[in-house]
């Protein structure tokens, strides 16, 4: 058995600075992980976070304040979220980048890494050599004397006669323990591993859901907050990201041409077989993520004869709208290209036998294939070939640059898209210090959630586009509540 002061439930970025915050003040911390590698997402899954009036951002010249981030993340939500927290986040968001270096990982000032947000102030900080940064986290925590326990997953917040936190019984390398504490704080990184959780929520197909979330994120945390009274209905959000052309029979399946035109701005049909959107969304990821996940969860590209020749032959000089994120990880300049695609007739023939690319010799072969009314995309097609040929989209709006090509000669190729998720957000209601509160909205002495378990709190319908936000809000969500905690302790 071992004994501690708090226990920190997920070795993330939010458990991470959560535990390092405790331990900086002197606090016994034992930091549970559920895998044998601790990280989870915003060591695997991210390149950076958000950060606003950072010494880099001064250094650089941006001009970007608190109150403008204040304001851009509260009106993006309508007010629907907790101005305290919001404004707590974005207020910490400077230091943390210093604190993170002071620990050992550094990071840099990029530019925002989405094309679209070209043009808006920069805030993106880039990991520098990410996994050597969080070791070094991880070696000042064992440093100060915190303890990382890995294949150990939280099971049960005990209470004692008093209804006061006294431990947590854990799952360790298979056995059945107990940790004795005083406060527990759940950073586990919510629930989109946990398969009929997210089938329970979500508004979609669950099999037109891809997620590249953390598969270890079971919700283990919220049944523990439910189990002893917390808030868990608040709403439960999915970080739409983009979309994916997946193969549901092998996962891993990936092709390099097939990928690159799911991310430009072509001619996309929803499952009526109607256009329904300016397809240069695609320049912006969440609102991308969201339009695909209001579609039903999927849309199809299309692609005729002569635009599968052209792309075969020809470079085209559209963006890839991962192009940046890439290259700014690489260091390396845009080429503001695509293709050609030397083998794209096999590519797409490679796409029809994963079950996610279709052929039809005529528009109504196609129609068939992916069962819609040939009426309704016949008259789609002619319709987006009349705005091609006027050069304007009229219906959408798409910019005038990507009014290119009309779809006319057979054979016609639709390549399905799917919605595509980094995680879960929210599901447990918490104050600005992130406590965690009861169905009367009171506060539950010694408990707490922070990252995506508690992240309703700063998004509401949807994840912003500001990049590097969900991981920003890990971070510091993490320092908060681990500073909360040390005062907490500290009266006890």
């Amino acid at each position: 058995m071992y004994k501690t002061d708090v226990v920190v439930v997920g070795a993330g970025a939010a458990g991470i600075g959560a535990a390092l915050t405790l331990v900086d003040a002197g606090q016994k911390v034992i930091l549970l992980e559920k895998g044998n590698k601790f990280g989870g997402a915003g060591m695997f899954g991210a390149q950076g976070l958000f950060a606003v009036e950072s010494r880099l951002q001064k250094e650089a010249g941006v001009s970007y304040s608190v109150k403008d981030a204040y304001h851009d993340l509260v009106d993006y939500a309508h007010y629907r979220v907790d101005l305290k927290t919001v404004k707590k986040i974005v207020e910490y968001s400077a230091s943390t980048i210093d604190w993170l270096q002071k620990h050992g990982l550094k990071t840099e000032l990029v530019n925002n890494t989405q094309e679209v947000h070209q043009k808006n102030p920069q805030t993106y900080h880039q990991y520098i050599d990410k996994f050597t940064g969080f070791s070094h986290l991880i070696e000042h925590l064992e440093k100060e004397h915190g303890i990382l326990l890995t294949e150990t997953s939280g099971e049960k917040i005990l209470l004692d006669t008093d209804g006061q936190v006294s431990g947590v019984q854990v799952l360790h390398q298979g056995k059945t323990e107990e940790i004795l504490c005083k406060a527990v704080i759940i950073a586990d990184g919510g629930f989109i591993g946990d398969q009929q959780l997210v089938k329970e929520y979500l508004e979609i197909n669950y099999e037109n859901l891809y997620s590249m979330g953390e598969r270890k994120a079971t919700g283990d945390g919220l049944k523990m907050l439910e189990n002893i009274g917390a808030d868990t209905k608040q709403p439960h959000l999915f970080e739409n990201h983009a979309a994916s052309v997946i193969s549901k029979d092998n996962l891993k399946w990936h092709n390099n041409s097939i990928f690159s035109l799911t991310n430009i701005p072509l001619l996309w049909i929803n499952s009526r077989g109607q256009r329904f959107v300016n397809e240069d969304i695609c320049y912006d990821f969440s609102l991308w993520g969201n339009v695909t996940y209001k579609a039903g969860g999927f849309y199809y590209y299309l692609l005729d004869e002569e635009l599968v020749s052209f792309l075969t032959k020809n470079s085209l000089d559209w963006t890839d709208s991962f192009e940046r994120t890439f290259k700014t990880l690489a260091h390396e300049p845009m080429t503001y290209k695509i293709g050609p695609f030397n083998n794209l007739k096999a590519d797409l023939n490679e796409a029809i036998e994963q079950k996610t690319g279709w052929i039809g010799n005529s528009i109504a072969d196609l129609a068939e294939k992916i069962n819609v009314s040939s009426t309704v995309l016949e008259n789609t097609i002619k319709s987006y070939n009349n705005l091609v040929k006027a050069g304007k989209d009229s219906e959408f709006y798409k910019a005038d640059q990507f009014m290119k090509f009309p779809l006319k000669k057979g054979p016609f190729y639709a390549i399905k898209a799917c919605s595509t998720t980094l995680g879960t957000l929210g599901g447990v209601q918490v104050d600005d210090n992130f406590n965690v509160l009861d169905k009367n909205g009171e506060v539950m002495q010694s408990v707490f959630a922070v990252g995506n378990t508690a992240a309703t709190n700063m998004f509401a319908d949807s994840y912003p586009t500001i990049e590097g936000l969900s991981c920003a809000f890990a971070w510091n969500s993490g320092r908060i509540a681990g500073k909360t905690a040390v005062n907490l302790v500290h009266k006890n």
